[in-house]
């Protein structure tokens, strides 16, 4: 079964509130691709309840994203990290997937992907990813 990294803008101030939007992602991304996924904060952070300093928390991600087959970047709010795990994604060969609400504007990490998709919520979202045959 396909592994998909989804790679996102962390949100420190707020995580209930990206727990729930990842978790909804999450099961949208499984069912509509037929895959497993990995989330960074769910898998190796335990939802915060483990903490990681910066280079370790680089390290880890190299190592999940080496794991995956598929990375799909949530870009409607620009993130740092998401530019470095793109770069590294594409290093190695990796498929890229990037979604972003409409409205928003993804161009630099557009330019990387295999696919991507513009969409109103998240049931839109569902829609627009049936129409990806490979992955």
């Amino acid at each position: 079964m396909k592994k998909v990294y989804i790679a996102y803008k962390f949100k420190e101030e707020a995580p209930e509130e990206l727990r729930k939007k990842l978790e909804q992602l999450s099961k949208i991304v499984e069912e509509t691709l037929k895959c497993k996924t990995f989330i960074f904060f769910r898998d190796a952070q335990k939802w915060g309840e483990i903490k990681m300093d910066i280079k370790k928390l680089v390290k880890e991600a190299c190592k999940a994203v080496k794991k995956c087959d598929v990375i799909l970047v949530e870009a409607t709010e620009k993130a740092n990290g998401a530019y470095f795990e793109v770069g590294y994604a594409k290093a190695l060969g990796k498929k890229v997937i990037i979604i972003h609400q409409e409205g928003t504007e993804a161009a630099f990490l557009e330019a990387a992907a295999d696919h991507s998709i513009e969409y109103k919520e998240l049931g839109d979202l569902k829609e627009k990813l049936k129409k990806i045959k490979t992955i």
